[in-house]
């Protein structure tokens, strides 16, 4: 877009000036041939980069792409302790008939496939009961035994949905063969399902991987519009969608969601989807319309087995001959009984809870004592599972701030609980409940009325002040001083209405802008300094003009030089990385402002015969104001920075959120890292913190 102002502002700044001075048409024809050249020079640039960013082909972007999805999910794979002590045996069986399509369908569907099966038929089981397996079998069940790759994994609350498809993710990348679709893991709950679900995957490959936002080869595009390498991999069949939280959707719209689902990703688009049995099925039999996944056959989660419950719990606490193992032996008694205390622990959600809060991890600083696992036995107290289930949630947070400390926190439980309390309500009653939180969207959480008033005074402030000086260098203050009010009143109302603060990318310098930017700001200039001296009567106007136009020249250039830098595909962007890069965005249009304007100002200070101090303040001024005003549409660190001191305030949140939100993802696993959000673990963790 920069480059069709510059050419623009090139062509008409020509005819506008040839115009107000006067100059003739013979002046003024050779203004606009003049003008010409840094219009083609703009082209020119915007065609090398674009050639430049689209270098990328699809095989390459998808080999890339599976490189930064196996970095993400073993990275995460280890935050969350999935395999401290040992993975969590999960078991499943074929799903009840009335929750799939029949298996000769199946079969029958994938031999039908154009180019033929899209596996061998000889590993197809005789009957759906063949896809009966556990653990590690999971990538096994997928490729050989389904015979469509379309699978519904079903499971109660916290029964292993989530780290199961993770386990299908890594089988899948370790499996994967050259043209293999990359699997890719994606949470429905932010889905609307109003939008096309191609376009919210490609948005969500976007956020995650922004290397995908890179224009794709234009041997896969058709149309006027290019497109980027998210959309055309999705287009390509190149992209294996991971669908997890189906039932965190609202149950209002869980049949159109479904419907969607089926339009957007045909019977041969191979896909996961991960569902709650109790809602799925609820869809499946609304009395006003009949909708299930299209081609896809069904599995669900089976409850842990109680001896091997027992024996993780003991592993846990240092095996069975450690004094902490025999801590288990009461509850040891109820697993796999229809008790409270046996029916919360029959999931890996609940062994995970119950292992937080009462086998502790060594500390570097002595805490509290933990409490006794016996607790949970006491039937007065815990009358049901969901008794059970909100004691371990309450106690899950502080003892991750005191007794799974693998490194002393900064913050007490208290000022703990109080932040992820407060995050988990913004992002229930704000955000509608989905689980992405996204530290650029709070200042969402700032009321609204302040957040007009804010962005009104910070854009009003900085307009005011660039028409202000150079209308009080025109006319004078008396006129300068009111011009500058109002332009400030004016702007900042109309920036607070429509501003919408989102993460930049990265800039660097480039040598090929620099020099197209000089060299169109070199033309123009020329053509204003030629003008302004004929009609002062200058004898010698060419000086002049060269003076003028290497003054805007190298302000164009410096602002223009910048180049926005996608990141390399195998990169994937954290919370962290992302706030640091887009701070220095910031700074770094700031100062580029700054320095043009200061540029300008040596170089009219020696054509105008006035004070370098004066002559380098005045366009300094004027172009660090720009800069600011630019760089804050194209950054969110200001208004994060404001968000975080209000919520610090107003809501005693942490001054240094990020850090906390870091260490919570990092060192405590109360939060976990998708792409450039961090979400709960669970997401009934987060709608219970919300409800307290």
């Amino acid at each position: 877009m920069r480059y069709l102002v510059l050419v623009a502002l090139s062509l008409s700044g020509a005819l506008a000036l040839a115009w107000h001075f006067d100059l003739g048409t013979t002046a003024t024809a050779v203004t606009v041939l003049l003008g010409l050249a840094p219009a083609y020079l703009a082209w020119a640039a915007f065609r090398a980069d674009r050639t430049e960013a689209a270098a990328v082909d699809l095989d390459t972007a998808a080999e890339q792409l599976a490189v930064a999805v196996k970095s993400q999910w073993d990275d995460e794979a280890a935050v969350r302790r999935v395999n401290d002590p040992y993975p969590l045996p999960v078991a499943w069986r074929a799903a009840d008939g009335d929750l799939a399509e029949p298996w000769p369908l199946l079969r029958d569907l994938a031999r039908a496939c154009p180019g033929g099966p899209p596996g061998d038929p000889a590993r197809w089981p005789e009957h759906s009961g063949g896809l009966a397996d556990r653990d590690a079998q999971i990538g096994a069940v997928f490729t050989d035994r389904v015979p469509t790759r379309r699978l519904l994994i079903l499971g109660e609350p916290g029964a292993g949905k989530s780290v199961l498809l993770i386990r299908l993710l890594q089988d899948l990348v370790e499996r994967r063969t050259d043209r293999a679709p990359v699997p890719v893991l994606f949470s429905l709950a932010s889905w609307n399902p109003r939008q096309p679900m191609k376009t919210w995957l490609a948005a969500q490959l976007r956020r995650t991987y922004p290397g995908l936002r890179s224009p794709a080869p234009a041997a896969v595009t058709t149309g006027n519009d290019p497109g980027d390498l998210a959309q055309a991999l999705l287009d390509a069949g190149r992209i294996l969608p991971l669908l997890d939280g189906f039932d965190e959707l609202p149950p209002a719209v869980h049949a159109t969601a479904l419907d969607a689902l089926n339009r957007s990703l045909s019977a041969r688009q191979p896909l996961v989807l991960a569902s709650r049995v109790t809602p799925y099925r609820a869809a499946l039999r609304r009395p006003d319309t009949v909708v299930r996944l299209n081609g896809a056959a069904a599995i669900e989660l089976l409850p842990l087995a109680a001896d091997a419950a027992a024996e993780y719990l003991r592993r846990d606490a240092g095996g069975p001959h450690a004094p902490a193992a025999d801590g288990w032996d009461a509850i040891a008694g109820h697993l796999g009984t229809g008790s409270p205390a046996g029916q919360a622990l029959s999931t890996p959600l609940g062994l995970f809870l119950a292992r937080t809060i009462y086998n502790p991890r060594p500390q570097a600083v002595p805490g509290p004592p933990a409490p006794h696992s016996d607790e949970l036995c006491n039937s007065t107290v815990f009358s049901d599972r969901a008794a059970v289930d909100t004691h371990l949630f309450n106690a899950f947070v502080p003892a991750a701030y005191t007794r799974d400390s693998r490194r002393p926190p900064h913050w007490t439980a208290q000022q703990a609980d109080r932040t992820l309390i407060f995050i988990a309500r913004f992002l229930q009653n704000q955000h509608g409940g989905t689980p992405d939180l996204a530290w650029w969207e709070l200042y969402q959480a700032i009321p609204v009325l302040i957040r007009r008033v804010v962005d009104a005074l910070i854009f009003g402030i900085v307009s005011g002040v660039v028409v202000g000086i150079e209308f009080t260098l025109a006319t004078g203050v008396a006129v300068g001083l009111p011009a500058g009010l109002i332009s400030g009143s004016v702007i900042g109302a109309l920036a607070a209405c429509v501003v919408d603060p989102a993460p930049g990318t990265r800039l660097r310098w480039s040598p090929r802008r620099i020099a197209t930017g000089f060299l169109s700001g070199l033309t123009g200039g020329f053509i204003l300094g030629f003008g302004a001296a004929i009609r002062a009567g200058i004898p010698y106007p060419v000086y002049d003009g060269l003076g003028t136009g290497c003054a805007v020249g190298l302000m164009i250039g410096v602002t223009f030089g910048l180049k926005s830098e996608r990141p390399d595909l195998t990169t994937v962007i954290g919370p962290v990385t992302l706030l640091s890069s887009d701070r220095r965005t910031f700074v770094t249009l700031a100062l580029a402002g700054g320095c043009g304007g200061g540029l300008v100002g040596v170089f009219s200070s020696q054509m105008l015969g006035i004070g370098l101090a004066i002559g380098i303040a005045v366009p300094g001024i004027i172009g660090l104001t720009l800069g600011l005003g630019f760089a804050l549409t194209q950054s969110a660190w200001p208004h994060y920075v404001l968000a975080k001191t209000y919520l610090a305030v107003r809501h005693r949140i942490p001054l240094n959120l990020m850090e906390f939100l870091h260490d919570a993802h990092e060192h405590r696993g109360v939060l976990r890292q998708v792409g450039a959000v961090y979400q709960f673990r669970h997401i009934d963790l987060q709608r219970h913190l919300a409800q307290r």
